[in-house]
């Protein structure tokens, strides 16, 4: 019973939050178009700052992965002084 007057009430109050902002004014619509190209700028600036540290991270990230798959494909490869290892081999040795 609780449950379903907290959800209520929850739900009241986003309708309530709905209203209020489809019925506030844009302040788009009060600004001069010098303030508005001002403020495009702003976030302009903000959102290229912003791609160029997603681009620099993605980078890192490309080296940090590159970097394990070299080390994954050096110890995957035997150094030349080993003889490979086969089971024709260990099964002929065992037989002996």
């Amino acid at each position: 019973m609780t449950g379903w007057i907290l959800a209520l009430i929850v739900l009241g109050g986003l309708i309530g939050l709905l209203v209020y902002v489809m019925g506030s004014r844009d302040h788009y619509e009060e600004m001069t178009e010098e303030q508005f190209e001002e403020e495009a700028k702003k976030k302009s600036l903000l959102g290229a700052a912003i791609m160029g540290l997603e681009g620099t991270l993605r980078k890192r990230e490309a080296t940090v992965l590159m970097e394990a798959k070299g080390r994954v494909e050096r110890d995957r490869t035997p150094s030349p002084g080993d003889p490979p290892e086969d089971e024709n081999n260990s099964k002929v040795e065992s037989s002996r």
